[in-house]
């Protein structure tokens, strides 16, 4: 798999998926994190770190984003939401992921 079939496939997977507002997205416009959340903040009239607090209820790490680290995020919100299916579930899940 090379590179960029690799990023495609990053960018579609489950993980990279949140549910937003067609005015969220329209603000995200395909720009990086670092430029979009202070796009955000601004259009919504709030502070930066209310927007941190919505993205981290995505169980997505802000400071990531910030970083434009996309596979730091991803690798962070991989961890969150395999916590929370664990909790919910009551016992351990199992991580078949495979890293490349």
């Amino acid at each position: 798999m090379t590179s960029s079939t690799s990023l495609t496939t990053d960018y579609n997977s489950i993980l990279n998926k949140t549910p937003l507002t067609a005015r969220t997205n329209r603000i995200i416009g395909g720009r990086a994190p670092s430029t979009y959340l202070r796009g955000l903040a601004k259009s919504a009239e709030t502070t930066l770190e209310q927007v941190d607090l919505n993205v981290q209820s995505h169980q997505i790490s802000p400071e990531a984003l910030r970083a434009d680290d996309f596979q730091a995020a991803m690798t962070a919100r991989e961890s969150e939401l395999l916590a929370l299916i664990s909790s919910a579930m009551g016992k351990d899940v199992q991580n078949d992921t495979e890293t490349n």
